[in-house]
Formats: C-alpha cells, structure tokens, sequence
C-alpha cells in the first residue's frame, strides 16, 4: 500500500492506492474536471448522476459538461439522471432532458456524485458552493458498489422529470405519499393540518380518549376557531369521559359531531388538499404522540376521494338512524361493516410499508400485498361511489357494444392471478367455460363491477373447491352465471338478497348485491341467486338483452 501527497501551484491531490484499486481527494475545479473527463471516458455499459439543483454543475462548465453527456450518448452508454427540478434549474434541466430520455426528479438533493461501471466521483460536502472546493474519486470495488445500491435507492424513490416539469408550469403541487414512523413527526402533521383549514375538515377519531388528548394538544380549539369560516365533521365515540368536550363543539354552529363506533385508526382531511391516517393504540400516557403507530401523509386527490367517500357514508349512516328507528340496528351493523372492511386494507397496507422499510429483500411480494390490498380498497370505494349515486338517483349508465364473453375473460384470468398470490384460496379453482363472442350493448365498466362483486360473493363462501362462470346465449337475452361450492345460502337471508346493508357473511359491506341489482334492472336484465338443488354452494345470475 502506497500514500503520497502531490502539491501543485494551487492544488493538492491527497492519494490512497492499493494494487489497480485508488481512491483519491481532489482540490481544485481544474482537477475535479479533468477527473470527471477520465470517468466519463472510461465508461462502458452505463453512468448514473445525482445532482443537486444548485451549481454542482456549472462549477464543471456548461459547455463541457453537455459535451461529455452528448459524448456518452452517441457511444450508445447509458445514462440515468437525478436531480431536483426548480423554477430556477427549469430551462437547463430541459436542455439535459433532450439529451437524457431516463431523467427523474427528487426532493431535497445535496451534493451530487456519478457513478459508472467501476468508478465513482462525488462532491465532498453537502454545502452549495460555487465553485465546487474539492470531490471524492475512487475506483475500490467496495466503494463503487455501495455507490450503486445508494443511487438504485434514490432512484426508486424519485419521480419521472416530465411530471415535475407539468406541476412546476401549471403551479401544482407534487403529490407525495410519506409513511410516518416518528410520533412526534406524526403529532406535528396533524397540529399543522389543524391550522391550515380554509373550506372542511373531516375528523375520525377511533376513541373518547383520542379526542380528550386532542383537547388537551389545543387542536380541538384550532378546530373551533376555524369554524368561523370552515365545516368540521367530528366522528368519535361519545361516552362520559368527552361528552363534556363534545358539548363545547357543538357550542360552534360549523362544527357537528356524530357518535360513531371503537376503533383502531384516526383520519383528518382537511379542504379535500391534505389527509393523515394513523393507527392509534390505546395507552394509559397523557401524551397523544405516545398512542401514535404508523401513519400515512398524503395528498393524492385518488386516496383522500376514497377515504372521504367511506366517512360521508359513515356520516349519512348516522342521519338515516335519526330518520329510520326501526333500521337502527341494522345500519349500526353497517357502520361496524364498512368501517371494518376499509381499515383492514389499510392496516395492511400501513403494515407491509413498514416491512418493506425494516426487510428490503422481501419488496417484492410485500408489494403485490400492497396491491392487492389496493385493489380490495378501490372495489369497495367503487360500491359505495355507486351506493352513493343510487341514492342520489345519479347513477350514469354509458352504453357500448362489447363481447361479454371476451371481458369476462380477462377478468377471470386477473381473478386467477390473485388466487395464486392469495394463502386463503389456495384451495380454490376458478374457472370460465369459455364461450363464442357474444355482443350486448350496455355499459362495460358496471357490467364487469356486476360480475366482480359476484365473484367476490362466490370466493368469500368458498374455502376449497370449484366457482363456475358460465355464459348461455338466448334468442333475445344472454345469462351470466357464477356457480360455488362453498356454504350456500341461510334460508333466512334469501328474501333479502339485493336488499341493501344485507350480508351473509363476517366480511363485506352488504351493498354489493344491492348495486348489482341496480346496474341490471337499469339495462333492461333481471338477476337471482339460490341454492344449488344437488351440490353444496349456491349460484348468482343475472341476464341482459343481447345485440343482434
């Protein structure tokens, strides 16, 4: 192992060299170019480079710089690019953009660094200076390596330039998706949330006492002092130890407060802009940071229209009690229901995040659980949306002219997919009896919701064996029916199937069958379900006029 010191008229080269491995600190810019020249040189296969949006970049000169990246180009290396993209980087991150077809965007960039096949170049301080005052080289395997992974972390992490660049010219806001795991962070958030309301904040509280170690945060009178201008909605469970609290916001006539069921997840949205979704413990501390696990922060307009369609459900549940006494006990049972079925995905969600931090090599399947749990939760946002519309009589039906057999298709074979990712239908064989094309004119979108919710039924009642889907073609109609194996029907609950809150099983909102009722009578067809008369389950169908 060899260490020697170079001195120039102004630059000093501090140098660690072990057999071809060298790892080098450069002073000077003249030095750091010429260093990053021989990279850019030597480079084979592929370059990745994070920089910083202030000038990291023009300390190497401009001109040069796009030199070398053109130069790289044409010699067919390829190139992926981080940096974060400001008004005031706009132009130039274009110009780089014509040149670099990978460009990604990310938040918060210090420094920056390349790293090629077997080298690695990066600035020696977070600070923004100008010009750069030295840079770390090396070529050591090791180092190289971890350079790699680092930039593959950031990389998954960052977003795709074009968007940054259509939210920074229309004025948007970037939309972020951040898993919370410091309570106090967490108590922060939602402290900030409380004082930025402008139009509504929704509020789910899972228990008394959220709300009592909300008071005593002081967010309760943040709350009450922006519903001079603003609508709160409070759901929280009202008992002897905060009705006192209940009744001091309900003093504010924009506040309203509805006593809702024990849970485990708090939720505020506030103007439809921001939401914060925790799971909350039940702790005997006064401090509200303490009964804080996971949370998520989000402004995604896609996730807050969903959460906020399950509370106004929730909400109108309440009202529909006022009206209905003889119902009360049934939509009590849909509260504890539909409050159930959107925390579970949810919960998962939150849980598989949480792994995906603390156990990277399993990301993979921890991701296809997240997307499962994801699709669980866009179904039953897309029930309730239409539960919604129904009772509003605003449901839209948008007729096409379509092969039913070819989309029942498609759908059977994501169904199977999911089957074979899912512990719980491993013993579950789904199977289409795959008929000639047949053409109905009707709305695709429902009609395949129609059977989706059929299948769903169907797996729900079936731990092992078969579910059927068969189509048989009539002179003026055609029937789709979804046959199972599982526990069949409850006499009882026959006479009201496709009624709405009705459920036969410890899962599932009881709206489904309601719905798909509706989406077949609105297009002229009729649908039933009943007992299999010499085999265990039971078969839904349902028919709609076919296209001649």
């Amino acid at each position: 192992m060899t260490t020697y010191v170079k001195t120039n008229a102004e630059n000093k080269i501090f140098t660690r060299a072990n057999n071809s491995e060298k790892t080098e600190i450069l002073f000077g810019q003249h030095d750091v170019l010429e260093k990053w020249k021989q990279c850019a040189f030597n480079t084979i296969n592929e370059i990745n480079i994070y920089a910083d949006s202030s000038g990291s970049l023009e300390t190497l000169g401009f001109k040069n710089y796009l030199e070398i990246i053109r130069s790289l180009k044409e010699r067919g290396v390829r190139i992926r690019y981080i940096t974060e993209i400001r008004k005031s980087n706009l132009q130039f991150c274009k110009m780089l953009m014509n040149i670099i077809p990978e460009f990604h965007h990310l938040d918060g960039i210090k420094g920056a660094f390349g790293v090629t096949d077997d080298e690695f170049l990066a600035t020696a301080t977070l600070q923004e200076i100008k010009p750069i005052s030295h840079a770390i080289y090396s070529s050591a395997k090791q180092l190289v390596e971890v350079q790699r992974h680092i930039f593959e972390t950031l990389w998954n992490r960052s977003v795709l330039a074009e968007r940054k660049l259509k939210e920074i010219e229309e004025g948007t806001e970037s939309e972020f998706f951040e898993v919370i795991n410091d309570p106090q962070r967490s108590t922060s958030i939602i402290t900030n949330l409380a004082g930025m309301i402008h139009e509504e904040a929704l509020v789910l509280l899972p228990l008394s006492k959220s709300m009592v170690r909300l008071h005593k945060l002081g967010i309760l009178k943040q709350l009450a002092a922006s519903s001079k201008r603003s609508k709160i909605r409070i759901i929280c469970p009202i008992d002897t130890e905060n009705e006192g609290i209940v009744q001091f916001l309900r003093m504010h006539p924009n506040i309203s407060v509805l006593n809702g069921p024990e849970g485990s997840i708090g939720l505020l949205i506030i103007d439809n802009s921001k939401f914060f979704i925790s799971e909350v413990h039940e702790e005997t501390g006064k401090e509200f940071s303490k009964t804080l696990g996971y949370g998520l922060y989000s402004n995604s307009i896609a996730v807050i229209q969903s959460i906020r369609l399950f509370f106004d459900l929730l909400w109108k549940s309440d009202e529909l009690n006022e009206k209905l006494k003889d119902h009360e006990k049934l939509q009590a049972e849909f509260i504890n229901i539909a409050s159930h079925e959107i925390k579970t995905p949810i919960q998962a969600i939150l849980t598989y995040s949480e792994l995906m931090q603390s156990e990277p090599a399993k990301n993979e399947s921890y991701v296809d659980a997240i997307q499962r749990n994801a699709l669980r939760l866009k179904l039953l946002s897309n029930n309730l949306l239409d539960l919604s519309k129904i009772q509003n009589k605003s449901l839209v039906i948008r007729k096409d002219i379509f092969d039913i057999s070819e989309v029942i298709s498609l759908m059977v074979e994501d169904f199977q997919n999911q089957i074979k990712s899912n512990q719980s239908y491993m013993f579950v064989d789904l199977q289409f009896a795959k008929h000639d094309a047949v053409f109905v004119d009707a709305d695709k979108d429902k009609i395949a919701q129609v059977v989706s919710n059929l299948v769903h039924n169907a797996l729900k009642f079936t731990e092992r064996g078969t579910i059927l889907i068969t189509l048989k073609k009539g002179q003026d109609e055609v029937t789709v029916s979804v046959k199972d194996s599982g526990a069949g029907i409850e006499p009882p609950v026959i006479p009201k199937l496709f009624t709405k809150f009705t459920t036969r099983h410890h899962s599932g909102t009881g709206v489904g069958l309601y719905i798909s009722k509706n989406i077949v009578e609105t297009h002229g067809g009729r649908i039933w379900g009943k007992n299999n008369s010499h085999s265990k389950g039971a078969t839904f169908a349902f028919t709609l006029p076919v296209k001649n």
